[in-house]
């Protein structure tokens, strides 16, 4: 049994939709796997842009087919990564959708589509970047007592760039930036935007975007862990329709409406005073998330 699974990476939150809203982004993990016979050792070779230098990637992705498959064979597993890792781009929740799309194919009764998606944003603990993964598009998404509920649009007619810095942030360290209670005046601030924000994702209305963005709870608790972060947030360039945090970061995105490298190289450029290096990238959005696709008989 041979099959290969492709899963896209994500930025999470969008500034007001903190742990709700994502972007799917077209750089890929992909997994090509083998089944090999009972008893023997499992395979793992690592390649791609990114390719994993430790087996964190390799442990989400193994929770994942335990999660669907317990009695999953022995894996021969080429892992090719072009997703940056520990940038706020999703890698975990992208490996832990191969993995749980891995199990599916391994398993005699595979559960629905709805119950893979469930599992992905459980095992990722949140369901932005794990459902950006697993639909891609766009995602709003929510996650807890009463179960999973999302809703999936086409992403917006905008082009995106990403400025990854040479910086270290743990997602658990900017977590713990986060405080545990809010003035009630941020708060309604941030339900006001991320209500906006979905509305202006479900309606394509890209001029709602850079007010829907305007966030309190997150970014400004980690702006001092990315050196030049509020000025970045603040741009105001007539191609750019909206700037936020990458997921926990240290990562910026931005939607901007043309000239991507343009806009890229300004956001650098601010790092670069703040003595910080960095890479831009320019992804397109994600239309597609999961893909599965079978080898060809010999």
């Amino acid at each position: 049994m041979d099959f290969t699974v492709s899963a896209p990476a994500s930025s999470a939150n969008l500034g007001a939709g903190f742990d709700a809203v994502a972007l799917a982004l077209e750089l890929r993990m992909t997994a090509r796997v083998r089944a090999l016979a009972l008893g023997a050792s499992s395979e793992w070779t690592y390649s791609g842009a990114h390719a994993p230098t430790h087996d964190g990637i390799r442990g989400c992705v193994e929770r994942g087919i335990a999660r669907i498959a317990p009695a999953a064979p022995p894996l021969a597993v080429a892992l090719d990564n072009e997703i940056p890792l520990g940038a706020g781009l999703g890698s975990s929740a992208t490996a832990h959708a191969l993995g749980v799309a891995i199990g599916a194919r391994l398993a005699d009764r595979p559960p629905g589509d709805d119950q893979l998606a469930h599992a992905v944003a459980e095992l990722e603990g949140h369901p932005d970047n794990a459902l950006a993964a697993w639909y891609g598009g766009a995602v709003v998404a929510a996650l807890g007592d009463d179960g999973l509920t999302s809703a999936r649009f086409a992403p917006p007619a905008v082009a995106a760039v990403v400025v990854v810095p040479d910086i270290h942030l743990p997602t658990e360290h900017a977590r713990a930036l986060i405080p545990d209670a809010y003035d009630r005046a941020d708060v309604v601030h941030n339900v006001q935007r991320a209500a906006l924000l979905g509305a202006a994702l479900a309606s394509g209305r890209l001029d709602l975007l850079r007010a829907a963005v305007r966030d309190r709870l997150h970014q400004p608790y980690r702006a001092a862990m990315v050196p030049g972060l509020e000025e970045m947030l603040a741009l105001d360039d007539p191609s750019a329709v909206a700037v936020a945090l990458s997921g926990a970061g240290p990562s910026v995105l931005a939607l901007v409406r043309d000239d991507p490298e343009r806009i890229g190289r300004v956001i650098a450029a601010i790092f670069a005073r703040h003595g910080v290096r960095s890479a831009v990238l320019t992804p397109a959005l994600a239309f597609t998330g999961l893909t599965l696709t079978l080898a060809e008989p010999a």
